[in-house]
């Protein structure tokens, strides 16, 4: 008999719950509790600072840059606990001053309710910035490996590619940003039942305000649909579109140094219809902190 972890998380954006002989597990890392909890959507959508915003007040960088830090996802039942890595470096592959980012999340996964931790998923990008009518653009592409466990919901068990661009725009006081991203997802086997995830949509778009000259404050509204999953006999499991709001803040600390906050509070929330459409869910919020130091 198939062990059944009670989640009580519901379907949602990418953690799609197979049904196998009418029992239900958990097939991935929980993002369904927040987009935040999955490491390529957070790359997308989380976008509190990052050298995109650091470039559009000081242009982009001379130096090569080696950075280290840490970020919390906390949300009802499950947390993660990451460690960014990342090396950059200035280049002129089109003749102008540009730069080359090479990125790395080191995630782990604590599930409360399944009482299970470890590896999570790693992810690991590469991000080229340029600068064209005083907006920064960053092209993103990131690679999801199946590092965590799938079987107890540690990890989603498919390799996944990220694709993503993002143009940021700051000007005295006030800055707009604005992304959009799709993740092709793989298929896996978790506890030996065969499933091809939903592709994913990541639309963003917002706005943000400089307080104080170390002390940036904003808002983001955020589009994702996850698509409909399909399994080994034959049926489509049900996707999810929702719509948050993330308010958020970055303060510098120094040169080097700086923290970041997110609030991910969904707005509206409904379910991609499989071929046993289950009711629209209800998420709480969810909350992201970090921080990140260059050496």
């Amino acid at each position: 008999m198939q062990k059944i972890i009670s989640i009580n998380i519901g379907l949602l954006t990418s953690s799609i719950l197979l049904i196998s002989a009418g029992q239900a597990f958990a097939s991935e890392a929980y993002q369904a509790e927040s987009v935040a909890l999955d490491s390529m959507t957070r790359s997308q959508v989380l976008s509190t600072d990052g050298d995109e915003g650091s470039f559009s007040e000081k242009g982009i960088a001379k130096q090569p840059k080696k950075s280290i830090g840490f970020e919390s996802i906390t949300s009802d039942n499950v947390d993660i606990y990451a460690i960014p890595l990342a090396y950059g470096l200035p280049i002129s592959f089109m003749g102008g001053e540009e730069y080359l980012n090479l990125s790395a999340d080191l995630p782990y996964v604590n599930i409360e309710t399944a009482d299970e931790s470890g590896l999570g998923d790693i992810r690991i990008g590469a991000e080229y910035f340029i600068e064209k009518n005083n907006i920064i653009f960053k092209g993103a592409v990131d690679l999801k490996f199946p590092t965590g466990d799938e079987d107890v919901g540690l990890g989603t068990g498919s390799t996944d590619l990220g694709l993503s661009v993002t143009g940021r725009k700051r000007d005295g006081d006030v800055g707009f940003n604005a992304t959009a991203g799709y993740i092709l997802r793989g298929d896996a086997k978790p506890n030996g039942t065969d499933v091809d995830y939903g592709n994913v949509i990541n639309l963003v778009g917002g706005g943000e305000y400089q307080v104080k000259p170390a002390l940036w404050l904003g808002a983001n509204v955020v589009f994702v649909r996850t698509g409909t999953s399909e399994f080994n006999n034959g049926f489509e499991g049900d996707g999810l579109q929702t719509i948050e709001l993330n308010p958020n803040a970055a303060y510098r600390l120094s040169s080097d140094m700086t923290v970041t906050f997110d609030i991910i509070y969904p707005l509206t929330e409904t379910v991609v219809e499989g071929d046993f459409p289950g009711p629209d869910p209800d998420r709480e919020i969810s909350f992201s902190f970090g921080f990140n130091s260059e050496f």
